[in-house]
């Protein structure tokens, strides 16, 4: 791959260009599905992708190929389409002759040679999910290697490698009632998929008195599964190029106040223990950690070289060729355990995961979101009984304000609700608008 870039480079400055960026993706993963207790499907995914950006005077084009046998030819054809192209508003490249080397930490070698293992740690979840009353057990599984490789006109070169393991499991016991666990993981020994079984198997059986509840405003006490889907939304209104556009609900709030005092939200691009990220972004810039909100009040926008010159500042590291974006998100913990929090609840909903989150207003930070799997109704500090059938309707600021708790224990999430892995804890928030879903 490193190889192939070089060589792309070199055919894009040949046929006239005066920059070009070559990025390079390499995807080894294994992954199992099961389903009614059983595995159903396992298999090996092997991917490339070469991602070109090719400028000449103020024309660019950004596109890219999975067909690397022809990406001479690729590159020639891009180079001839520029001269067709209206001007564009981007800056180039002020970094030149800089290498990244891969950082050993990122990469657990017991993840990559782990197919035969993969469907023994599905049966573990599958078990425990059992073990704690279920009846049912589906889910994914999955372990991964990601390589980056970067090459540019200017002398950027870099490799970048991760793993990361994840599992996603849901436990059913009657009609209704389901449960939910995640378990993330950038190595093998931090990985615990019995655990997370477990949680699901138990909670599933805690909803078979499930029922609905009033329209009304609650506290509501929110799982690291709801927070990382919300937080995941933080920082891609922190995105200055989203800002720009109209749609970010942190546009022009840089210091100001927009949480509770106890919140501080954190994109790195590496972390001990994160599972996306990298040592250099889309434009060879060296990536770092920039605070999105600290203390309550937003911090930063995160930039690429083009919104960093449109906005008289510098890149963060977090391109993205046309729009900046989060690596990996941490909302800093709090000092209440699971427990304690629980007991602040007059009359509030534990919610434990959630999907469809959607925007009614960017802007404003107007969304909805419905609540699936384990919800529980809590009156006095007591679990009363499971909730169904509800939908979370707030802006976000307004609910980042009203946050009144938040946890010890912190956990890494990332599934197809959560794009940007976030590092968070449980949080407790009043007034929120639950409203019935159906009924």
């Amino acid at each position: 791959m490193r190889d192939l870039l070089e060589q792309a480079v070199s055919v894009a400055v040949a046929a006239g260009a005066d920059e070009a960026i070559v990025i390079g993706f390499q995807v080894d993963e294994f992954s199992s599905r099961f389903a009614n207790n059983s595995i159903t499907v396992s298999k090996r995914i092997s991917e490339e992708e070469v991602t070109v950006c090719l400028s000449r005077g103020r024309k660019r084009i950004i596109s890219s190929t999975t067909d690397l046998v022809g990406i001479t030819s690729f590159v020639k054809e891009l180079a001839s389409i520029l001269q067709s192209l209206p001007d564009a508003n981007f800056s180039y490249l002020k970094q030149s002759s800089v290498e990244y080397r891969p950082n050993r930490a990122r990469v657990d070698d017991n993840l990559i040679y782990i197919s035969e293992k993969i469907p023994d740690l599905a049966s573990s979840a599958i078990n425990s999910a059992l073990s704690a009353g279920a009846s049912r057990v589906a889910g994914t599984i999955s372990a991964s290697l990601v390589a980056t490789y970067i090459a540019t006109s200017t002398g950027i070169k870099g490799e970048d490698r991760r793993t990361a393991i994840e599992l996603n499991v849901r436990a059913f016991s009657d009609k209704n009632t389901s449960g939910q666990g995640i378990e993330c993981s950038s190595s093998l020994s931090g990985f615990k998929p019995e655990e997370a079984g477990l949680k699901a198997g138990r909670e599933c059986v805690m909803m078979r008195d499930a029922k609905q509840i009033e329209d009304d405003f609650y506290q509501v006490l929110l799982s690291p599964t709801v927070v990382a889907n919300l937080t995941d939304y933080v920082g891609l209104a922190s995105s200055a190029y989203n800002v720009e556009t109209g749609s970010s609900f942190l546009a022009g709030k840089i210091g100001k106040q927009v949480a509770s005092d106890t919140v501080t939200v954190i994109d790195h691009g590496f972390i001990e223990g994160c599972l996306g990220g990298r040592d250099f972004d889309d434009e060879g810039t060296k990536t770092r950690s920039t605070p999105i909100i600290e203390g309550g009040i937003a911090r930063n926008y995160i930039h690429n070289l083009s919104t960093a010159s449109r906005w008289n500042t510098e890149s963060t590291g977090n391109a993205g060729l046309i729009s900046p974006h989060p690596w990996n998100l941490e909302v800093t913990a709090g000092d209440s355990s699971f427990d304690e929090m629980v007991r602040e609840v007059k009359r509030g909903v534990i919610i434990t995961s959630n999907w469809y989150t959607r925007f009614n207003n960017y802007q404003k930070g107007e969304f909805s979101t419905v609540p699936r799997d384990a919800c529980f109704f809590v009156e006095k500090g007591e679990i009363k009984h499971g909730v169904i059938g509800m939908r979370l309707s707030d802006m976000m600021e307004r609910l980042l304000k009203s946050i009144m708790l938040m946890s010890k224990e912190r956990a890494w999430i990332e599934w197809w609700e959560v794009q940007t892995p976030v590092l968070c804890p449980w949080i407790l928030a009043e007034g929120v608008r639950l409203s019935r879903a159906f009924g």
